[in-house]
């Protein structure tokens, strides 16, 4: 008995979130110095993950079959992340114009404290920055050209294709290995987030932290619960069949860390590996729902709070920005701050330096990593029910169904 609780990756990740919140109240000092605990272990995973999306895309591509597979599902795929973005968006929205978090506070937004990189930011860099700032989406356009051409290739391609295929594989078991220190690397992290923060050092921003997990609350519920039956499965066993994942991504704060373990467990809930290896790693550059629905109520706290007032036309016009800047925030964490500054510069009645406001709950905001991980689990499951590409016998097995 003993043996299974101390091999049980849940329990184990539940109780670094507890002492580290514990050393964070009782020594905030030496709290804040177990920050590396948890930065070393996210920069380990990110140099791991741009590997893994390559050989393993390159491994769904390097055949003729795979190519047609891949010219099949990709427009679902580019038109569901693109419907799911905007339904994010609009769910912040309404969540924050609802609730309006923002309103009495009546903040001045510091005008010398400018966020590095926030400024220069316009909508044309965004769309740069978008795939210059993404290792991932990297890996995945250099995999899809590299598959592409090893299956022209035939007969002379496949040798080279079995080998990265035997790649990925390797790289799975060594991420395997790297996992077995995100408890230490959770500790660290709500550690040095509750010794640096504490709840009441964000008090006025409880509110906003309020509507941001009610908002995606409702956004899974509704929206994803939706999507879930309609695929054939449903929506809460899938989330206890990723539970030991969910409790990885609320204690690192990146959805990233996870990626690779949600691949592996959507491959044996019935997804073929062709749609896994392609939808999974696009997901964490353009399905990122929880991260659209924090820019989104963000734009509007701000603006509350600064008492100005935003149209339907400027409502529209921060939609269709959004929808370009959001694809820079890549499942890393911080990463949809930057998204949120990018957001910001097309709109010059709320200065960017009054995100200093809100860098006090980046460190709180789990819902966000949360339902990312969620929507885009959901995303390849669906993508691959309505394909023809799901087994429901593995499904059953699974009881997802």
């Amino acid at each position: 008995m003993l043996r299974r609780l101390r091999l049980n990756p849940f329990l184990q990740i539940a109780c670094a979130i507890v002492a580290g919140a514990a050393l964070g109240f009782a020594d905030p000092v030496l709290a804040v110095g177990m920050k590396p605990l948890g930065s070393l272990f996210i920069g380990a995973v990110k140099l791991m993950v741009a590997p893994i999306v390559f050989f393993t895309v390159i491994g769904s591509l390097s055949t003729m079959d795979g190519i047609r597979q891949f010219s099949r599902i990709g427009i679902r795929m580019l038109v569901y992340f693109e419907v799911l973005s905007v339904l994010a968006l609009a769910m912040g929205f309404a969540a924050a114009a609802l609730l309006a978090p923002g309103i009495g506070f009546h903040i001045e937004a510091p005008p010398h404290a400018v966020l590095p990189g926030a400024a220069a930011a316009t909508l044309p860099q965004a769309l740069a920055d978008a795939l210059a700032n993404s290792h991932v989406l990297q890996a995945l356009l250099l995999a899809l050209a590299c598959g592409v051409a090893l299956a022209l290739a035939r007969e002379r391609g496949r040798r080279l294709s079995a080998l990265c295929e035997r790649l990925a594989a390797r790289l799975f078991g060594l991420f395997g290995l790297v996992l077995k220190a995100a408890p230490l690397a959770t500790f660290g992290a709500i550690a040095y987030t509750v010794g640096k923060h504490g709840l009441v050092s964000v008090a006025s921003l409880l509110e906003l932290l309020g509507t941001l997990y009610l908002a995606s609350a409702c956004f899974i519920v509704l929206v994803l619960g939706a999507i879930a039956r309609l695929s054939g499965f449903r929506l809460l066993r899938f989330i206890a069949w990723i539970k030991d994942e969910l409790m990885l991504v609320a204690g690192t704060s990146s959805s990233m860390t996870a990626m690779p373990r949600l691949m592996d467990k959507l491959k044996r809930a019935g997804c073929a590996p062709s749609v896994v290896g392609i939808v999974v790693p696009a997901g964490y550059s353009f399905n990122l729902n929880g991260s659209n629905i924090y820019i989104a109520a963000a734009i509007v706290f701000l603006a509350q709070a600064l008492g100005v007032t935003l149209g339907p036309e400027q409502l529209l016009g921060i939609l269709a920005v959004a929808m370009i800047t959001s694809k820079s925030a890549s499942g890393v964490a911080g990463a949809a701050f930057i998204a949120l500054a990018a957001t910001l510069a097309a709109i010059p009645q709320i200065p960017d330096s009054s995100l200093v406001f809100i860098v006090g709950i980046e460190r709180l905001l789990k819902a966000r990593p949360l339902t990312n991980i969620i929507g885009n689990g959901v995303a390849c499951l669906a993508i691959s029910a309505w394909s023809g590409k799901l087994d429901r016998g593995k499904l059953h097995a699974a009881a997802l169904d």
